[in-house]
């Protein structure tokens, strides 16, 4: 199998900090998260930085072994995230407890840092909010120390870090940035490794979302919604053909603007190939469809029409099939994703789900997904309690009555909610469990409920000291 990158960044520099995604290089080199931290610090002078993924235990740009760096950061994006830290710690002979380490700096930066308290006793540092200028400001004070480890507090007056040593009690306010930088150096792989935006350059075209969805972070918890202009956008992918080399063009962003089909336009215009991850109802229309030529369209309608109104995503089914409809006319599929377990729906939901699904079939070829709803912090819903047996029977009800679809797994959707709404008591408890090489897993984590051991969701609500 061929491993080939154009993008790369090989750089020899004083200080080497690690970039950790702690899930395989197929999903974290696809993160565009990961490609601002990648860029800012390589751009910084005397500094450099290299990745690692679970299946790269050696850095990809110097095949170098992760003890030998100062500084690791690890982007954090999904609650499995968080047992993979501690694995790749105690793999590599790192200590996982902070108070145990003399010479790395552990920092975390990503979405899930909107409850960072999991994690309180591991990391030095975790990075709240969006990182741009709080990272360069991290590196200039860095740079002027002789022992960050030790001079830990030299970094508390930077907005938008939260650093336990340091603050005790306090509350954290969530940084926020306008769209002002993007990363023009992204490592995209051109061989027979897989990855999940092949030959593709991630172009964030939004970040936020002006749609308040009571069971959704982006909307309550990582900002306000803001746009990049089309002027903008085009001179970063101008800028960006110098220094990458791609076929494809990803559009990142929850919300798309009103110009999305000029965007498309102009940028197919370049001779690049278009591909949105994900599409709102308002953006499907004649024009966009047409532009993107995409084989499969993915819509969300989430649940039942009055479920789905009561979350606030107020989308009528017959709106729904308007677009199918339309899709029909463009493209060969159409992917259904659902949440099934919102509050207060009941049996008849799941039937108005699968008749909708039924019928979507007869229109154009249809595959679904179902997820059970995970309750976050931050969010309208986060109080809500993970009924597993409840959505055990709700899964098999969907399954007998609906073929050829993907229901995620119950007990791996249950170590999520734990973890999501979970605070230090929850970290001790998977810090003892990977030091001694126990099992993390839906028994093990409901067991631990039932005696006492972590409480979930967590009665202190740690997560708001962080300030959204």
């Amino acid at each position: 199998m061929r491993f080939i990158e154009y993008g790369t960044i090989k750089k020899k520099a004083i200080n080497r900090f690690a970039l950790i995604y702690p899930d395989f290089y197929k999903a974290g080199n696809s993160n565009l998260g990961l490609h601002y931290v990648y860029n800012i610090v390589n751009q910084k002078e005397n500094f450099s930085i290299e990745r690692f993924f679970m299946d790269f235990e050696r850095s990809i740009e110097n095949q170098d072994m992760m003890k030998n760096y100062k500084a690791l950061l690890f982007s954090l994006n999904y609650e499995y995230g968080v047992i993979n830290l501690l694995r790749i710690l105690k793999r590599n002979n790192i200590s996982i407890l902070r108070e145990k380490r003399d010479n790395h700096l552990v920092i975390t930066g990503g979405p899930l840092n909107i409850n960072p308290f999991v994690l309180n006793d591991v990391f030095d540092i975790a990075f709240i909010g969006d990182a741009e200028k709080s990272l360069i400001e991290f590196l200039e004070v860095y740079s002027g120390l002789d022992n960050p480890k030790k001079q830990i507090d030299e970094f508390g007056k930077i907005k938008g870090l939260y650093i336990p040593e340091i603050h005790k009690e306090n509350k954290i306010k969530r940084r926020i940035e306008n769209l002002e930088y993007h990363p023009l150096y992204e490592p995209i792989q051109w061989g027979d490794f897989e990855e999940s935006f092949n030959k593709t350059f991630l172009l964030e075209i939004t970040r936020g979302c002006r749609s308040r969805c009571s069971f959704c972070l982006t909307g309550n918890a990582l900002g306000p919604y803001r746009e990049r202009s089309i002027e903008e956008l085009l001179s970063i992918v101008k800028e960006a053909e110098k220094r990458t080399k791609f076929e494809k063009i990803a559009l990142i962003g929850s919300d798309m603007p009103s110009y999305l089909g000029d965007v498309i336009f102009e940028l197919t215009n370049l001779g690049y190939q278009i591909s949105l991850p994900s599409l709102k109802l308002r953006d499907i229309n004649e024009n966009t469809i047409t532009l993107l030529g995409q084989d499969t369209i993915t819509l969300a309608p989430e649940s039942s029409e009055s479920i789905r109104f009561q979350v606030g995503k107020c989308y009528k089914d017959e709106e729904f099939f308007e677009k199918i409809n339309l899709i029909k006319k463009h493209s060969k599929s159409v992917k259904l994703y659902y949440i099934f377990g919102l509050p207060g729906e009941e049996y008849k939901d799941l039937d108005e789900i699968i008749k909708f699904i039924k019928q979507s079939r007869k229109i154009i070829r249809t595959k679904s997904s179902f997820n059970p709803f995970i309750p976050k912090p931050h969010t309208p819903l986060e109080d809500q309690i993970f009924d597993y047996p409840l959505l055990k029977e709700k899964m098999k009800y969907l399954s007998s009555n609906l073929k050829d679809v993907r229901i995620e797994d119950l007990k791996g959707a249950f170590i999520q909610y734990v973890i999501s709404l979970g605070g230090r008591d929850v970290g001790l408890y998977l810090i003892d469990a990977v030091e001694n090489e126990k099992n993390i897993s839906y028994s093990s984590l409901s067991k631990a409920m039932e005696k006492g051991e972590i409480e979930i969701p967590s009665s202190k609500k740690e997560w708001k000291r962080i300030e959204v």
